[in-house]
């Protein structure tokens, strides 16, 4: 014969309970979106990484060895097209001698990538870096136009 058998709860073990249950659900839903990674950064260094540009030539300015060098950046309405240095005084090549092939090969990793995320070998880090910044403030004027002058 099968005997009934009879369960006392008492409330506050019941909220007790589903707190415990709502609150290790907050954390798990957390400790996801945290492991996972962020659609915005992968969209960021994906096509269409930079937004919309106004499309022409935008062009900033370094100054290496107290030589103005000018980085241009041309881009169309949603990608990057071509990424070159003009105005290279032959002092700057110099005292600067990766600085045409540092660009050559940041210019095809840029345009593959549309993206200046890049991690440079540690014999070109330096001139990558002075490199990516003159790219990245080109690109900026790309985006706000009316904060830069277009070529």
């Amino acid at each position: 014969m099968v005997k009934s058998r009879f369960v006392v709860l008492r409330m506050k073990d019941i909220i007790r309970t589903g707190i415990f249950i709502v609150i290790g659900i907050v954390l798990l839903i957390a400790l996801i979106w945290f492991i996972m990674p962020n659609r915005d950064t992968t969209q960021h260094e994906g096509v269409g990484a930079f937004g919309s540009f106004v499309p022409g030539t935008y062009t900033s300015y370094i100054v290496l060895h107290n030589r103005p060098v000018t980085v241009s950046v041309t881009v169309d309405e949603d990608s990057i097209l071509d990424i070159s240095i003009s105005e290279l005084e032959e002092v700057v090549e110099v005292f600067y001698p990766l600085i045409n092939p540092t660009m050559a090969h940041l210019s095809q990793q840029v345009i593959r990538t549309q993206s200046t995320s890049y991690e440079a070998s540690v014999e070109r880090l330096h001139t990558s870096r002075i490199l990516l910044e003159a790219i990245d403030m080109a690109l900026e004027q790309a985006r706000n136009p009316e904060n830069g002058a277009e070529i």
